[in-house]
């Protein structure tokens, strides 16, 4: 702000409001050099405006409140935090303390402005004058009334009835204008651009945050923007329809949440989280709140870690293809020695184990990827998956029954449901480390086909049932019987099936085992 008023030069409404604000408000930086003082407060203090800017707020204060100053207030600020009704005297012209009462905030530095402390004196003895004169006035109002009242009973309580409502009003009014004074105050505090429109898309009321997007938002020059004349997009950062715009859906009265839009010009739009809710008064719609979050940082790291993992995994499967296909040409050697197959198969199948991780932090990295659905056979599918798993339920025990006719047609992408029946028969299989049962049923009822996995193993607690399709989830129970996994396969699974406009659902009790349900929509 670190503008001066002279008699020149016109107040704007801010300026006429922040100066003419029952309570004295300081702006400093955050050394404590005074950049702003409004005219309240030079006129409770008795200083000259030339004498207070560009001191220190130290000066104002007596020695000792200094030092509760330096030891109380300004490590709150300094750690982010506010302080409010910090008791302290000002010292005025004459050398007459003044007890005030302190609360500041301090604004975080924005990208061409440092940061600020923004403080608000309320003056004791001031405040305690007015209570005092209004009971004072008061009295003297009893006095009259009760001095009439010996001679006009009736014009004594009717004058007195007014009196009461006039002093009511006007209490009302004075409370009215701090309270709007203090909301302001509040609302230009928070880092969140808030706004109320009418039904007009008009702003009745906004904050500051609110002001700097929508400058942000207005094209300095000729092209570019929606027709709204604002260069608000959608989340492709290009295009967004003229009625969508948060602004304008918040004026017809819709009430949504989390909408993302990109403002300002190219190369340097920033992304904001939108939410609106209407305010209705009688029943009828008059008008509603509007937020905006900037979470450009936020979207900026989630693409960087998309992009990093999907490099990664690609780099990575590389190698480790290469690693498998040599292991398996050695082993194919009728005349391998078995001290050396022994070994080898053992590299082979952690080498194997190891790129099914990177394939499935791929998969990951890359879901949503484009389907290629085709006219298969599903239960055929369950059946090739079967006979890949066999060797694995064998090492554990485990045996696998089936209950799928004798073809289940459908149009899906093989390679991506086939890795959806390893995924959950590998689990049902690994979690059954002692043994145990596995029964894989599948049928077509009412336009949908139904595939379940049901077995006998170490199941889940509710607990990890809320968390099961988590990216890298994996419970106690799990991590204590030492059972290899990444936590990628049932989101990957989830991933998949939604991608096929499918559900999947888990059933499970702890030591008696778990069910999967995927059910998919059926087509030909």
């Amino acid at each position: 702000m670190n503008r001066t008023h002279t008699d020149s030069q016109p107040r704007t409404d801010f300026e006429a409001l922040f100066h003419q604000a029952p309570a004295g408000f300081l702006i400093t930086e955050t050394d404590g050099t005074i950049l702003e003082v409004n005219d309240t407060f030079l006129t409770w203090t008795g200083l000259e405006r030339v004498a207070v800017q560009g001191a220190n707020l130290l000066a104002l204060f007596p020695a000792d409140d200094r030092i509760i100053y330096d030891a109380y207030a300004r490590p709150l600020l300094g750690s982010g935090r506010s302080f409010s009704e910090l008791a302290v005297s000002i010292v005025g012209h004459d050398g007459h303390r003044h007890p005030a009462l302190l609360s500041a905030t301090r604004s975080p530095s924005a990208k061409d402005e440092p940061a600020v402390d923004r403080i608000i004196v309320f003056g004791i003895s001031q405040r305690r004058g007015y209570e005092h004169e209004l009971e004072t006035a008061l009295r003297r109002a009893e006095e009259a009334e009760n001095a009439r009242e010996l001679a006009e009973a009736d014009t004594a309580a009717h004058r007195n009835s007014l009196a009461e409502s006039e002093n009511e009003l006007c209490l009302a009014l004075r409370q009215s204008r701090r309270n709007e004074s203090l909301l302001r105050t509040v609302l230009n505090t928070v880092d969140i651009g808030i706004a109320v429109v009418d039904h007009e898309a008009n702003p009745v009321m906004h904050n500051s945050r609110y002001q700097r997007d929508l400058e942000h938002a207005t094209p300095t020059g000729a092209g570019g923007g929606t027709d709204s004349g604002l260069l608000v997009y959608g989340p492709d950062h290009t295009t967004v329809g003229f009625q969508d715009i948060p602004l304008l859906r918040a004026a017809r009265g819709e009430s949504f949440s989390d909408a993302l839009i990109w403002i300002g010009p190219r190369g340097d739009q920033r992304a904001l989280n939108v939410s609106a809710q209407p305010v209705p008064e009688h029943g009828d719609f008059t008008g509603s709140v509007i937020t905006y979050s900037d979470v450009t940082q936020l979207i900026n790291a989630v693409a960087a870690k998309d992009d990093f993992l999907a490099n990664v995994s690609h780099e990575l499967r590389t190698p480790m293809t290469s690693i498998v296909g040599y292991l398996d040409l050695v082993l194919d050697d009728p005349d391998l020695p078995g001290h050396i197959a022994a070994p080898l198969k053992v590299a082979l199948r952690n080498s194997e184990r190891l790129l099914q991780l990177v394939g499935d932090l791929l998969s990951t990295a890359t879901a949503g990827s484009a389907l290629a659905p085709r006219n298969v056979d599903l239960a055929g599918l369950i059946r090739e998956s079967i006979c890949s798993a066999t060797l694995r339920a064998q090492g554990n025990n485990v045996t696998i029954t089936t209950d799928i006719p004798p073809t289940l047609p459908a149009l899906l992408d093989p390679l991506r449901i086939s890795q959806v029946l390893d995924n959950l028969l590998s689990n049902a299989i690994k979690f059954s480390p002692d043994g145990g049962h596995v029964t894989i049923t599948a049928i077509r009822t009412h336009g949908h086909l139904t595939v379940e996995f049901t077995d006998t193993g170490i199941g889940m607690t509710p607990q990890d049932l809320q968390e099961a399709f988590t990216k890298f989830f994996r419970s106690d129970t799990v991590r204590k019987a030492a059972i290899p996994g990444a936590g990628l396969g049932l989101p990957i699974t989830k991933n998949i099936i939604e991608a096929h406009h499918g559900t999947i659902a888990l059933a499970s009790d702890p030591g008696r085992g778990t069910t999967v349900s995927i059910i998919l929509p059926f087509a030909e």
